[in-house]
């Protein structure tokens, strides 16, 4: 309509794009990162998120590749807790994550391994283990919060969707008043600080699955202080793996903006911060 010069950067889906283009395909669309991830997040401290093998069969279960596809309709990329190339520059490449719960190649691997770990634990598709999983009542969750209690089911995870009025979704995120959720988190800069201290932090407010490994707190530190860029990368990268491993907070997808502005704005370049 021209009533706007630019979109709001965030706000413009590989959807909306695509349908703005065809309208007026004099429009200039720029792909770029969000730095939003879609995350489960499981509080460690409250059964049954307190077993590992739990934790895990969740990660495994979810198909992301898939979630990427049908969620976002191609606008997401796979990805552990720091964005991937070329979108960021930490995160894990697609070989790296191969080795890790949820990312292999074979969804159905991915499905076989859930259902294993469920069964050791004493769940089946059959006599599942019954949860209620929370997200907040925006369509962004829910459309992903969908998706992911669909893939739960078929490793004999029953969860019902409980929908959080935004005003108290962050409340009962920090005190832990949930058992599973489905979440997005946006970070501000690409950097390992800021990511990993906020939501991987022993005692953070918005570590929101209260995961807490002296362990992992030392290696965040460690690569805090290292200024040789090539080691630090080599340790930010041993530190996702690891918390993945742990199922911290399984990393679903990171999310792509596609920045649409008219042919006459200039010089006015797209950032996720």
């Amino acid at each position: 309509a021209g009533k706007l010069d630019a979109s709001f950067p965030g706000e413009t889906t590989k959807t909306a794009a695509e349908q703005l283009k065809k309208a007026v395909p004099q429009l200039v669309v720029t792909p770029f990162s969000q730095n939003v991830s879609d995350n489960i997040i499981m509080n460690v401290k409250k059964p049954p998120f307190d077993n590992v093998k739990v934790r895990l069969a969740v990660s495994h279960a979810i198909d992301r590749r898939a979630l990427v596809q049908a969620v976002h309709q191609g606008g997401a990329v796979v990805g552990a807790s720091q964005a991937p190339k070329p979108w960021g520059f930490w995160g894990l490449s697609e070989k790296e994550l191969l080795g890790l719960p949820g990312y292999a190649a074979k969804p159905a691997d991915e499905k076989a391994k859930a259902k294993k770990l469920m069964a050791e634990v004493g769940y089946t598709p059959e006599k599942p283990l019954k949860v209620e999983i929370v997200t907040r009542n925006i369509a962004i969750y829910v459309d992903m919060a969908s998706f992911v209690v669909n893939e739960l089911k078929q490793v004999g995870i029953e969860a019902t969707l409980k929908q959080i009025e935004t005003a108290q979704w962050h409340a009962m995120a920090t005190r832990g008043d949930y058992q599973i959720g489905a979440n997005l988190t946006g970070i501000g800069p690409d950097d390992p600080d800021a990511n990993f201290l906020e939501n991987y932090g022993c005692g953070s407010p918005r570590n929101y699955s209260q995961y807490c490994s002296e362990e992992t707190m030392k290696l965040i530190d460690q690569q805090s202080q290292e200024l040789d860029v090539k080691k630090r990368l080599a340790m930010v990268y041993a530190i996702q793996k690891k918390l993945e491993a742990d199922a911290a907070r399984p990393i679903l997808d990171w999310k792509i903006d596609y920045f649409t502005v008219w042919p006459h704005v200039k010089n006015l370049v797209p950032h996720q911060s």
